[in-house]
């Protein structure tokens, strides 16, 4: 029988999933840099004034994204001590040490030096210019590349660049749901303001060039997961894996098959009806929709991760 989860190990599990969605939202923001909209259809070809109010909000939630991403990397750090520590037995300064001296404190550090430094930059693309939002781009990929230091990619399993998969997987994934997620709460929102008159053509752009890049990104993403997967755990993991690994990997794919249908959805129906009437209020239900599969996906990864790898695969 398993052991039952403690207060510990939900805290635990709670802080690494917020610090998923803020990692997310991060990368998503970054992907909303102003010259990331080339092009003729793009939104500030399209109304300039909306394309500019939609880099400043998304600085806004790269910035409070960041915040989030600090407080949830010293949560993390707190919970990862006290599992280690022997219970009952205070969190001395000689421990802490050995802690941040360790293999997983080595990336906990450079990941918290990320989350502060792209906070920062945030701060600085709020008032629209172009070096630091540039900046914030930057370091928003430095915390992709961070991410998977404290969990499966940094093991001997991973195999040989395992880390740089990772990375790519988790800044292709932010891109994807993390750009949805920025598309919904500044795209969507700075849309309100436009003339009815100019709102479809608007919501058009908007959607156009976020589904630009979905579409390389997504498809990329999932590629490098069930790549990283085999590497941990070998082509035939269905054939091998059983208990709570196997059935949490396997809520992972239905979870993950529900976003890629919702996303498919989105873009072969949603998109294409959003000049016919109920087109607007469609796109926010079903991309709202999307989003909440994508925050569930991040949820069943946090617990993921935290679970020994299953002997044997590679």
């Amino acid at each position: 029988m398993s052991e039952p989860v403690s207060l510990l190990d939900a805290a635990y599990g709670a802080a690494r999933w917020g610090w998923y969605l803020a990692a997310f939202l991060v990368l998503g923001a970054g992907s909303y840099a102003p010259f990331f909209f080339p092009g003729r259809r793009s939104l500030p070809h399209t109304d300039a004034s909306v394309a500019g109010e939609v880099t400043r909000r998304a600085a806004r939630i790269g910035f409070s994204a960041g915040l989030a991403l600090v407080l949830f990397a010293l949560l993390r750090f707190y919970c990862q001590a006290r599992v280690l520590n022997e219970p009952g037995e205070p969190l001395t300064a000689d421990f802490l040490r050995a802690v941040l001296g360790s293999a997983w404190g080595r990336g906990w550090r450079l990941q918290a030096l990320a989350a502060v430094l792209v906070t920062a930059a945030f701060a600085l693309a709020r008032r629209g210019a172009r070096i630091p939002w540039l900046l914030a781009m930057l370091l928003s990929l430095a915390v992709g590349a961070t991410a998977g230091m404290t969990g499966h990619a940094g093991t001997a399993k991973s195999g040989p660049g395992g880390l740089l998969i990772d990375a790519a997987h988790v800044t292709l994934g932010g891109w994807w749901l993390g750009g949805l997620g920025v598309m919904v709460l500044a795209g969507l929102a700075a849309a309100r303001s436009a003339r009815p008159e100019r709102k479809p053509a608007i919501l058009q752009s908007l959607v156009g060039d976020f589904s630009r890049r979905a579409q390389i990104a997504a498809p990329l993403a999932i590629a490098l997961g069930i790549w990283l997967a085999a590497r941990y755990l070998g082509w035939g993991w269905p054939l091998h894996l059983s208990g709570s690994y196997r059935w949490m990997l396997v809520g992972k794919l239905a979870v993950l098959a529900g976003v890629g249908a919702l996303g498919a959805f989105n873009w072969r129906v949603t998109q294409p009806r959003l000049t016919q009437p109920g087109g607007e209020p469609r796109l926010r239900r079903f991309s709202a929709l999307e989003l909440w599969f994508g925050i569930v996906l991040l949820g069943v990864t946090a617990v993921l991760v935290s679970l020994p790898l299953p002997e044997g695969g590679m």
